[in-house]
């Protein structure tokens, strides 16, 4: 399974720059969503993830605009994987 958010740089996404902690947390939780092994359980690891992100902004912990672009990044993880299992339940 391709880890799509993994760039060269060692970004999440181009210009995205995060402190080596958060980026750390954030990649895991990318990663349980893309090992979910369910559509249930690829919900669970994207509420996971969400929860990261409003940590992150109710923390004020980065600036708006980066936390809504690893929202984005979270949602469009969830919507491939979700879409890989529903590829691999159809006969």
């Amino acid at each position: 399974m391709p880890q799509l958010y993994r760039f060269p740089s060692g970004e999440l996404a181009p210009g995205l720059v995060l402190p080596p902690d958060i980026q750390r947390r954030l990649r895991l939780a990318l990663a349980s969503i893309e090992a979910a092994n369910s559509p249930v359980n690829c919900l669970i690891a994207r509420a996971t993830a969400q929860g990261v992100c409003l940590g992150l902004d109710m923390g004020h912990v980065l600036a708006r605009i980066d936390i809504e672009r690893v929202k984005f990044l979270v949602d469009n993880v969830a919507s491939q994987r979700l879409a890989e299992l529903a590829s691999d339940a159809q006969p």
